[in-house]
């Protein structure tokens, strides 16, 4: 005898007032940015860690950016998840997995293990992240993509927190294991908090019930729409991560940057993430045949311009931050808000895990590739084709959405 799972079926519930509706997001918010803290910082420990196991530079690497590949693994899975447990719980689960993965990795006894739990934690981001972006496109329906940018705007605020609240407690403590330990256990107690705090009324939304809500949409992922948004995200991520992961060795093998300065430069990206509601308002307002072809020319031309142009600390810096604005406050942001606005309101959480699946699995490979384009022709023919060429592809294929049929917001009073 077999069983199939019941569908998860959220009890009724109250409307939520928006200030309260605003004050739950920002719990989801402040757990995600915790998981952004300890994102960035178990790179700035690799020193220590290494000293202590061993590791050679490559297997350190891999250690720092295996996360993607859980991640990727488990975005797509997460939105089917959230038919049996909820988005909350399903929220929940992930924080739970990501900070005690966390902290796990402190009793790692070599590589293999450690390798575990960090690809572990990369599950448990995928399955906050995705639920995450869900809520705040069915929360906030006529202001989705804005929603969508605040949550890649906790993560920028945790980036930049995390690094100096971890070397913090690196200098108190005398181990890598401190800042480890603290951001697991402050993740764990976030998790407690949304599970006694946040109402299913907020994550639970029945877009049926809503006196605001999106109506049409595509009713399968394997749909015109969302299939060409996940190739869109895909080849961003392509082109993002080699940035993330190579722009700053080329600052410092190429042109010879100090640690510092190559710190300055990267920083003024990660800076520029703070815009990137403004990234979701462009996606509430404006056809994606319009924002996609425009955010990825213009990533474009950054590429170019950094790899083209002077390696002056003015202009390298100058278009890392229009980098930053064109890629994390845009191209994340709306990329994510386009592809949950192609599909129906049932759906949504499924279009969520299936754009945190595109963009990390990319993300994984991202490293290797741009690594052999240099082997093959050097820095700026790398840079020219995975960053410059893919993000000129991604605005070819934008051209051929079709925005007549993505979901749009009514309120009871236009039905």
């Amino acid at each position: 005898m077999t069983t199939t799972p019941v569908p998860f079926s959220p009890p009724s519930r109250p409307t939520l007032a928006p200030k309260l509706a605003v004050a739950m997001f920002g719990l989801l918010l402040l757990a995600y940015a915790v998981n952004a803290m300890d994102r960035m910082v178990f790179p700035v420990l690799l020193v220590e860690v290494r000293a202590e196991y061993g590791f050679s530079l490559e297997a350190a690497g891999l250690q720092s950016t295996v996360f993607a590949i859980g991640m990727g693994l488990a975005g797509l899975p997460a939105g089917f998840l959230q038919r049996t447990l909820g988005r909350k719980r399903t929220i929940v689960a992930g924080t739970l997995l990501f900070s005690l993965a966390t902290a796990l990795t402190t009793v790692s006894i070599g590589f293999a293990d450690m390798l575990v739990w960090r690809v572990l934690s990369g599950v448990g981001e995928a399955l906050q992240l995705a639920m995450i972006i869900a809520v705040a496109s069915s929360a906030f329906p006529a202001r989705r993509g804005v929603a969508i940018g605040s949550v890649n705007m906790a993560f920028a605020a945790g980036s930049i927190i995390g690094p100096a609240l971890g070397s913090g407690f690196l200098e108190s403590y005398g181990t890598w294991r401190a800042p480890m330990l603290a951001f697991g256990a402050i993740g764990v107690a976030l998790a407690l908090a949304i599970l006694a705090l946040v109402s299913p009324g907020l994550t639970e939304i029945d877009p049926a019930e809503s006196a605001t809500r999106n109506v049409g949409g595509a009713p399968r992922l394997l749909s015109h729409n969302p299939m060409v948004l996940a190739a869109i995200t895909a080849l961003f991520g392509l082109a993002d991560f080699a940035y993330i992961g190579m722009y700053a060795s080329y600052l410092r093998g190429q042109l010879g940057f100090t640690p510092g300065g190559a710190g300055f430069v990267i920083g003024l990206s990660g800076l520029a993430a703070f815009a990137s509601p403004v990234g979701g308002y462009l996606a509430d307002r404006f056809s994606p045949r319009i924002v996609l072809p425009a955010l990825n020319v213009g990533v474009a031309v950054c590429a170019c311009a950094l790899f083209l142009g002077p390696g002056s600390t003015a202009w390298q810096g100058t278009f890392s931050f229009l980098f930053g604005l064109f890629a994390s406050s845009g191209l994340y942001v709306a990329t994510a808000g386009y592809l949950v606005k192609s599909a129906s309101g049932e759906i949504v959480s499924r279009a969520a895990g299936l754009f945190v699946t595109c963009i990390y699995v990319a993300a994984g490979v991202a490293g290797l590739l741009f690594s052999s384009l240099i082997s093959l022709g050097g820095w700026v023919t790398a840079g020219l084709i995975q960053i410059g060429g893919v993000s000129l592809l991604g605005a070819l294929l934008a051209l051929a959405l079709r925005p007549h049929l993505f979901s749009k917001t009514v309120t009871s009073e236009d039905l």
